[in-house]
């Protein structure tokens, strides 16, 4: 499957159930955050991206239990930015093939991991208290 828009285009083989796959940038620590999706709900999210320099974090969640996080720097105002996302199952695990015009630290092949024990325990306790 190919999604596109002017700033994010993202392409997966059939192994991967794209409905079950969302991708956003945080800004800030703690509280204290704004989430910028990208992706979400089987499409991208237009006029969805940070507009100033800074340092963010990519988040890049599937199904509910794998998840890759990665800090992001950009130096300059990241409104030509393009990222591209390529995503693949290979021997049960999921991969993407990362390219970002502005990050360089991003520019990188990846692995989609299972959220560790702890995380998994303060996800829980989160849906807990929401029900």
């Amino acid at each position: 499957m190919e999604f596109k828009s002017g700033m994010i285009n993202i392409t997966t083989d059939l192994n991967i159930e794209t409905e079950k796959l969302t991708i956003k940038l945080v800004e800030g620590f703690g509280w204290n955050i704004i989430l910028y999706d990208l992706f979400r709900e089987n499409k991208i999210v237009k006029n969805n991206f940070p507009k100033e320099k800074g340092i963010y974090t990519l988040v890049i969640n599937y199904s509910e239990n794998l998840v890759y996080t990665e800090l992001v720097l950009y130096k300059t105002d990241p409104k030509n930015e393009h990222l591209e996302f390529d995503f693949y199952k290979e021997n049960n695990r999921i991969f993407c093939r990362i390219k970002s015009d502005y990050a360089t630290e991003l520019n990188k092949e990846i692995v989609m991991n299972e959220l560790d024990s702890q995380m998994k325990k303060i996800l829980e306790s989160i849906k807990t208290e929401k029900n």
